[in-house]
């Protein structure tokens, strides 16, 4: 299974929008900097050349559409039977395989850093997932 992380000091982009001083609406957009790890989920877009490689590492992530959220993400799949893993098991319940519980489960994920730019649209997004240091680097 695979699942997007982001180092410390990525950016974000900040689509509330702030009244301005007169009361109007202020720039909706802006980035930041985030001083945390993060994880995504529910991503539906990312670019072109990270799809590439994220499909070498495993054909089994994949866009999909999902009944459950009623639209397209990146998401693992049963080597087996083909079934979409869904998000939400993955990464927002306890002992999920990126939400572990301990040391040990932390452990027996490894994160790869790919060198490619990287923008992506994701629905999820878990900063400073616990455990987080126990992850092996490759």
């Amino acid at each position: 299974m695979l699942a997007l992380a982001m180092p410390h000091g990525h950016e974000i982009l900040d689509g509330d929008t702030r009244a301005d001083a007169d009361g109007g609406d202020a720039a909706p957009d802006a980035w930041q900097r985030a001083a945390v790890n993060a994880m995504l989920f529910y991503v539906e877009s990312i670019p072109e050349d990270v799809q590439d490689r994220l499909n070498r590492l495993s054909p089994f992530f994949r866009l999909a559409h999902s009944a459950a959220t009623l639209n397209s993400y990146w998401a693992n799949h049963c080597e087996h039977c083909g079934t979409l893993l869904g998000d939400h098991e993955l990464h927002c319940e306890p002992d999920g395989a990126f939400m572990p519980s301990n040391e040990a489960a932390a452990a027996n994920i490894q994160l790869q850093q790919i060198q490619e730019p990287f923008e992506a649209v994701a629905a999820g997004y878990a900063f400073e997932p616990e455990f987080f240091g126990f992850v092996r680097k490759s």
